[in-house]
């Protein structure tokens, strides 16, 4: 579209992974009418929403995402901090016990995604906190009590 473009070198295995495929794939497409139906309808996430969709407006958006892997992280990978050698998992989710808590989440999974991300210029120059490069992130996607359909409610770090 334009001169942004989406890869996905892997297919989605569940509900869950095809949400967070969509997160990247609406960013691109700069639908962030689509994005608002993946995110819980909460203050800071239409907050957030709407500062992107500003920030694109302004020129200052992602050109590119190439999605390398998903995965559906076992609750072992995700309750675990440190490994039996002493160092930390790189899969453990702090504190994704309090967003499910919080957001009354009667279904979920956390998905972790590796991805390339390249800004255009404008968003380059603008200094953004995670520049172009190879990342990995994880989310908490689940259903509340109140919802029928899958939401992003947390984002990992990078």
């Amino acid at each position: 579209i334009d001169d942004r473009n989406f890869t996905l070198e892997e297919e989605p295995e569940n509900k869950a992974e095809e949400i967070v495929v969509n997160y990247y794939l609406y960013n691109i497409r700069a639908d962030f009418d689509s994005m608002a139906d993946i995110l819980p309808n909460n203050e800071s996430d239409r907050i957030s929403l709407e500062n992107e969709r500003e920030a694109f407006k302004d020129g200052n958006y992602i050109k590119s995402y190439i999605i390398h892997e998903l995965s559906t992280l076992t609750e072992k990978e995700y309750r675990e901090e440190r490994l039996e050698n002493g160092e930390y998992n790189i899969l453990y989710y702090y504190g994704w016990e309090e967003v499910v808590e919080e957001n009354n989440l009667i279904e979920y999974e956390i998905i972790n995604v590796n991805f390339t991300q390249i800004h255009n210029e404008k968003s380059i120059e603008l200094g953004p906190q995670w520049g172009n490069g190879m990342f990995s992130r994880s989310f908490i996607v689940g259903k509340s009590s109140n919802e029928d359909n899958y939401r992003i409610y947390a984002f990992g770090m990078m």
